[in-house]
């Protein structure tokens, strides 16, 4: 599946679910874009919090503005009904910690969005396995984003925390009480950049690409380099969350 089908169908899942209804709603590192579908965000109150003061000051649309750091940013249990949290988990240090604090924060039958590029991928390898300032010249040389590595701009530094690879998430997930709604592996915007910029390099990461996923038996297709999940906090579930250990 490409990343709009994916994307498409999680956001559907939340219109379905709070379209309808006055949706508190916490955008985690949600910086100046919002993920939050228009037929939610227009009639929520959408709180904001980010580590990134440039990032804030953007924000055009946030009711509540907070510049912090959502691996210890508490809110009494129950505050909201959706939390987004779309791009951000593979740059923290302590992920599991944030994801538990998502879980105490979230109303009972209240649900958690996460997009992130997947670790376990060739482009997840290519992005451990080199330097940032190689990741601000793609974005700046490749992807044509001028601005790449100035402040509030991307590439943000990548820390890949184990938790962050889709097995290991889902197996926190649930112990943590969600229950999985949604999930998605999908190709990585990479190919798609390389098709459209460079047709002949495109054609050999392809071939490359290809080759790796022989290696593994077809086990597993690396092009995957993208994720969205969707998670619901059950009725019924106790406010503390579990250890996150």
């Amino acid at each position: 599946m490409f990343g709009n089908a994916s994307l498409q169908e999680a956001q559907s899942i939340l219109v379905n679910r709070f379209a309808a209804t006055a949706t508190r709603v916490y955008e985690a590192g949600g910086g100046s874009a919002s993920w939050v579908p228009s037929e939610i965000r227009n009639g929520s109150h959408t709180t904001v919090v980010d580590i990134d003061e440039t990032q804030l000051r953007n924000n055009e649309y946030a009711t509540v503005k907070i510049l912090g750091d959502i691996q210890t940013q508490e809110f009494p249990s129950g505050t909201f009904e959706l939390v987004i949290c779309y791009n951000v988990i593979e740059h923290l240090d302590a992920p599991d910690k944030a994801i538990a604090q998502f879980f105490h924060a979230l109303a009972p039958g209240g649900l958690l969005f996460i997009g992130a590029p997947n670790p376990s991928s060739f482009s997840g390898w290519m992005t451990k396995f080199t330097p940032h300032w190689f990741h601000i010249a793609y974005y700046r040389y490749v992807l044509g984003y001028k601005s790449a590595g100035k402040p509030g701009s991307v590439p943000f530094p990548t820390v890949f925390h184990r938790v962050v690879s889709p097995p290991a998430l889902i197996e926190y997930c649930k112990n943590l009480g969600f229950n999985i709604v949604y999930f998605c592996e999908y190709e990585g915007m990479i190919y798609q950049n390389m098709r459209q910029r460079s047709p002949l390099i495109g054609e050999l990461l392809r071939t490359a690409v290809s080759f790796l996923n022989a290696l593994t038996l077809w086990h597993k297709d690396l092009r995957n380099g993208d994720y969205h999940i969707v998670l619901e906090k059950p009725i019924g579930t106790a406010d503390a969350p579990k250890s996150a250990g």
